[in-house]
């Protein structure tokens, strides 16, 4: 292996390098799965690919003079619609003449092969003999339409565009008047919107040309991939202070007063539930998340200019007058932390409101100097008071009061503490944890607030999005696993949680004080050290590349190179420079889940990465059907979701009291469920029949709070967890657990 990787550090003429060589070479590499150094392919004139068309004819590939009609077999659209069939013709004809003919001499050749691509596609299309059946399935929309990105059902996309009518909307993308449109202005539209599409994400991918005259964007610095935000010299507003201080509101009330805006949340209920305030203030707003779209169109058809979403939807091509962006503290989270970080770098706003934790401020104020932006600080103080009790709850179950919160930080012990309780106390307990579905929080959060229940016990997913009415936070433990062993709790992971108690709901009324308090003595001295601890700085913000980013860094590297070589490349960029604010959100997970689909290789390079960002829970369940979800992009397939082999039969009342199928199973499908509108958001033409997968999902919400409501053993039990926590204690021994 170290001779094979000496022979390739060696600077040879890539052309002569023979094929037997490269073949080794690269089964090599991707073999042994490690990063590749960057100085084996600093031949920048390296030929990488062309590409393959297994649809085709050999005769149009061999022959000088352009084809633009179709032989094909089958009997179907293009052979039983005249209309249809000249106006294709028509279309490619006007798209040769503007792209290829009319390509400079340098783009020429991967203009022709972008050419025979989009040719390969419609005759892989044309040559099905279920075209007929699929252009039935095949439901179009706006956004498909006016972004056409799926080369894979171009033919069915181009008989359904009638079905769009919007006049308006086709004036402004023809650059035409509504009655000079023909439909054969529609079909180029189309066309011309996939062949640009085939040529950035495919072709150009695959070669590179040294361009001397050519800037590249500084890879170690984030804040140059965002080149259009960088033309603006922003104004960053910072709303910072403790949990309940009003900084969210401060912001909010500017957002609404905006003619275009973005609010973006750490979760899809924090946005669904912005979108329901403005709603009911009479504010028009769209709904943007990850599974769930809803736009708010007038009488002209003309979508509302505030939204509110997750902040990994913002789009980040699109030009706002102000965007707010909640919880920034969560830039420096190992996962998710490079959506807030690359909004904050990218977002094209006159304004960008960040509200959070003073802890984001020296960071933050880094970014700003490598961005040339404005930066104005806000900074708040708590709304009522929050006390740490002198004592701890020595009496354990007779010491809990209604309106207390009992946090702990394992599924297992929550539902420990809420079957224990109910059995030997007269209160309810609702509970609240991560993997429970965001509507059977929201259901179980109301159970509280209303008083039909008495208690809450409750991870620290309590820490932001939803309004609870909790009086006292009582810590089981000041330890947490982190999935390899037990640590401390952060003083910012205690101001966190602990700052929910005394929740502030209404600038009419008083403000309350919260109380903490525990049932171990050691574990509140703990909390109150945390509580009284200064502030701990963040030090680094997580970043994601590009697609930009990606083709840069993709076009130094063969053909076949995993992923995984590329994001780890990044990251070695990213540590030499930027004086290490940035780091690349976590490898680890990232890879564990590009292991599914790596292999798969007719999904292009791109559309890998933009896979590995799917919320794919590490649940043997959910990663088969992971694989099978990306096995349908991989083959271009048309599928709803009962078209797969999930056991979605267990969605039966029969199974509400059924102890064999847990409520792990049904949290299991759940996330099965969202991870299938996650990817029909991004691949519309793929995954169909949202009504079946929206009935699935509330059925599955629906099984999993009656279990909850009638749990009467824990499901978990079997299970192997973290290691006992100081703090944690059985109420039916009376023994606090020391270490």
């Amino acid at each position: 292996m170290s001779v094979m990787l000496r022979h390739l550090c060696v600077p040879v003429n890539p052309l002569r390098f023979r094929s037997i060589q490269l073949r080794t070479a690269l089964r090599c590499l991707h073999m042994i799965r490690e990063p590749a150094p960057l100085h084996i392919f600093e031949d920048r004139n390296w030929l990488v690919r062309k590409p393959t068309y297994s649809y085709l004819p050999k005769h149009e590939l061999k022959s000088s003079k352009p084809y633009f009609d179709f032989t094909i077999d089958c009997d179907n659209v293009y052979t039983k619609n005249e209309q249809f069939r000249k106006e294709l013709d028509l279309a490619l004809k006007r798209i040769y003449q503007d792209q290829v003919s009319a390509a400079t001499r340098k783009e020429s050749k991967l203009k022709k092969y972008t050419w025979c691509k989009l040719r390969d596609y419609i005759y892989q299309q044309l040559n099905n003999p279920d075209l007929d059946s699929i252009i039935d399935q095949y439901r179009t929309t706006l956004y498909k339409t006016i972004q056409p990105n799926e080369p894979k059902t171009i033919i069915p996309q181009l008989v359904k565009c009638q079905e769009i009518d919007n006049p308006q909307m086709w004036s402004e993308l023809l650059k035409k008047e509504p009655t000079s449109i023909m439909l054969s202005d529609k079909y180029h539209y189309l066309l011309i919107e996939i062949f640009d599409h085939i040529y950035r994400q495919e072709i150009i991918p695959s070669f590179y040309e040294e361009d001397e005259s050519k800037t590249e964007v500084n890879i170690s610095n984030p804040a140059e991939w965002f080149s259009e935000a960088r033309k603006i010299r922003r104004h960053i507003i910072m709303h910072i202070g403790p949990t309940n201080s009003g900084k969210t509101y401060k912001a909010l009330q500017k957002l609404k007063t905006a003619e275009s805006g973005y609010y973006a949340g750490p979760l899809r209920l924090l946005a669904r539930e912005i979108y329901d305030r403005f709603k009911s203030e009479g504010i028009r707003c769209n709904l943007l998340t990850g599974e769930e779209v809803i736009r708010d169109l007038d009488d002209m058809g003309n979508s509302a200019k505030l939204t509110s979403g997750t902040v990994e939807m913002v789009p980040l091509n699109k030009k706002f007058d102000i965007v707010v962006l909640d919880e920034i503290q969560m830039m420096s989270d190992e996962d998710r932390g490079w959506a807030w970080t690359n909004a904050l770098l990218g977002a094209q706003a006159r304004e960008v409101h960040l509200c959070g934790e003073k802890s984001t401020l020296p960071l933050v104020r880094k970014i700003v100097e490598m961005t040339g932006d404005q930066l104005t600080i806000n900074e708040y103080e708590r709304l009522g008071g929050l006390n740490v009790e002198k004592k701890s709850i020595k009496t354990k179950l007779k010491g809990l009061e209604r309106g207390d919160c009992i946090v702990a930080f394992s599924k297992k012990k929550i539902l420990d503490l809420k079957l224990e309780i109910e059995a030997k106390t007269d209160m309810k307990v609702a509970v609240i944890y991560g993997s429970l579905p965001p509507e059977t929080r929201v259901q179980q959060a109301n159970l509280f607030n209303s008083g039909e229940a008495d208690i809450l016990v409750a991870s620290d997913a309590i820490g932001m999005g939803l309004n609870l009415s909790i009086d006292r936070i009582i810590f089981s433990t000041d330890l947490k696993f982190n999935g390899k062993e037990l640590i401390n709790l952060s003083s910012s992971n205690i101001k966190q949680i602990g700052g929910r108690a005394g929740r502030f709901k209404s600038h009419d009324e008083d403000r309350p004080t919260g109380y903490i308090s525990s049932f171990d003595s050691a574990v509140l001295q703990s909390v109150k050290e945390g509580i009284e601890a200064p502030i701990e700085y963040l030090k680094s913000a997580v970043i994601w590349p590009t697609d930009k980013i990606c083709e840069q860094l993709l076009m130094r590297f063969p053909p076949g190179t995993p992923p995984s070589v590329l994001l780890q490349t990044l990251s070695d960029q990213l540590e030499k420079g930027s004086k290490k604010i940035f780091k690349v959100s976590n490898l680890k997970d990232k890879f564990e889940v590009i292991k599914i689909f790596e292999h798969m290789d007719d999904i292009p390079f791109l559309d890998k990465l933009k896979l590995s960002n799917a919320p794919v829970k590490d649940l043997p369940m959910v990663k088969k059907a992971f694989y099978n979800f990306c096995q349908t992009i991989a083959k271009g397939q048309t599928r709803g979701l009962l078209t797969y082999n999930i056991p979605f039969k267990l969605l039966d009342y029969r199974y509400i009291t059924d102890d064999k199928n847990g409520l792990e199973v049904y949290e299991a499908l759940y996330n099965i469920i969202m991870l299938f509108f996650w990817l029909s958001n991004r691949y519309p033409s793929y995954f169909v029949d949202l009504e079946s997968a929206t009935d699935l999902k509330y059925f599955c919400e629906m099984i999993i709070f009656e279990k909850l409501d009638r749990l009467k053993k824990n499901p978990y039990l079997r299970k192997s967890f973290a290691p006992t926590q100081r703090g944690s204690f059985s109420f039916n021994n009376r023994r606090n657990n020391r270490h």
